[in-house]
């Protein structure tokens, strides 16, 4: 037994005297206010550790120690993809739907849009959508999301359904629609695909569909990377008819996307051919995975690191978040006789997601010169502010 601190607290006592009776009378009139107000005081600090650390997609993630960590079971012994019950949701931590395209009006007006829903079934399930849209006419950028506890899918077995508000994106085997509204925009799209889906893999991954990530996890990964689309497109109350070709990715496993960082890019080329290439490290730096797939006319090829070059040409840096991001690119792939130059068709094309998960991205459209023409997205994730803003570069 402390007797010490019970002689302390006892002799402090003495000295004060007894409790004043108007002030026990407060208490027990006003107790229920005051033990309000240390509930809510503790829902709101339990609301943001949990906001800080389920993040989805490309934010923070919680330590490797908890329950439900990245697993590491041995890639060879994990199940092949199976589609289209591959296309439904998984009892996994991290799963994405994700659909990047580039539409024409009859008239012959250009438009790109993204619009992505992010699956996180951690300690806590919820759901992040996050959409944008370029007028390429006038270089305005529309971005919407939005977030929701749980799962708002239907429980389709051959397929998936996610349906939150305005958020609506499907997919059952080639047919697809998505739609998405914001404040100044709404997008609503059908999609349908005349080829099979391209299986990613990396050439050191037994397992085509799967993408080892080291200690942040491993993830399956499945596209259809050039969907024929056609809908309508609303901006400021002015509707019109849009076709064009979009790109699908789906990505699900016990993987940890917040440990990385990567630069993305999904090419479509006027010969016909789709080139995906992935580069990851972690958030130092340290190369984690370099890869790619050359598809084209129903043959798919899987590319590793050597069969890749990539460097950046030039950057741009955000005023709002302060960091600075890779936007030029020269990517060559000698065993194809493709060296190709990616510029973005607008610089500014961060995506500000902190009110729906703490973080900050890029993501956007491209355009593609070089040995073949074409078009594309790209997106720069996992990137920080650098510590002295000054020193870190100007916009280029």
């Amino acid at each position: 037994m402390n007797t010490g601190s019970a002689g302390t607290y006892g002799s402090r006592r003495s000295r004060r005297g007894k409790a004043r009776p108007g002030s026990s009378r407060w208490f027990r009139r006003y107790r229920w206010l005051v033990i309000g107000g240390w509930l809510v005081g503790l829902i709101a600090v339990g609301w943001l550790l949990f906001f800080r650390s389920e993040r989805v997609g490309t934010v923070p993630a919680r330590p490797a120690a908890e329950a439900d960590a990245p697993k590491t079971s041995d890639a060879a012994a994990m199940p092949p993809v199976r589609l289209p019950a591959d296309d439904a949701v998984h009892d996994r931590l991290t799963e994405w739907w994700y659909y990047s395209g580039h539409l024409q009006s009859e008239a012959g007006e250009r438009y790109s849009f993204h619009v992505a829903a992010f699956l996180r079934q951690g300690t806590l399930t919820h759901t992040v959508f996050h959409g944008s849209l370029l007028d390429h006419q006038t270089g305005k950028l529309y971005t919407e999301q939005a977030r929701t506890a749980g799962s708002p899918s239907e429980g389709l077995r051959d397929g998936y359904a996610l349906n939150f508000g305005a958020w609506q994106m499907r997919g059952e085997g080639a047919r697809h629609a998505a739609r998405m509204e914001g404040k100044e925009f709404s997008l609503n799209i059908d999609l349908d695909d005349r080829s099979p889906p391209v299986l990613h893999q990396a050439p050191a991954t037994p397992v085509v569909g799967l993408l080892d990530f080291r200690a942040a996890g491993k993830s399956y990964y499945t596209s259809r990377p050039r969907m024929s689309a056609a809908g309508t497109l609303t901006i400021a109350g002015v509707s019109k008819a849009v076709r064009g070709d979009v790109w699908f990715d789906h990505q699900w496993g016990d993987f940890e996307a917040a440990q990385l960082r990567w630069n993305w890019f999904a090419l479509q080329l006027a010969d016909g051919a789709d080139v995906m290439i992935f580069e990851l490290s972690d958030r130092q730096g340290t190369p984690v995975l370099r890869m790619g797939t050359y598809a084209r006319e129903g043959r798919v090829y899987a590319l590793g690191a050597a069969d890749i070059e990539a460097r950046s040409q030039a950057t741009w840096k955000s005023s709002a978040s302060g960091i600075v991001y890779p936007v030029s690119w020269t990517i060559s792939i000698p065993s194809r006789e493709l060296k190709l130059k990616i510029e973005p068709v607008l610089r500014a094309s961060e995506f500000d997601a902190r009110t729906t998960t703490l973080n900050v991205y890029w993501e956007g459209a491209v355009k593609v010169s070089g040995s073949q023409s074409g078009v594309g997205f790209m997106e720069l994730s996992g990137y920080d502010p650098p510590r002295d803003s000054a020193a870190a570069g100007r916009n280029s």
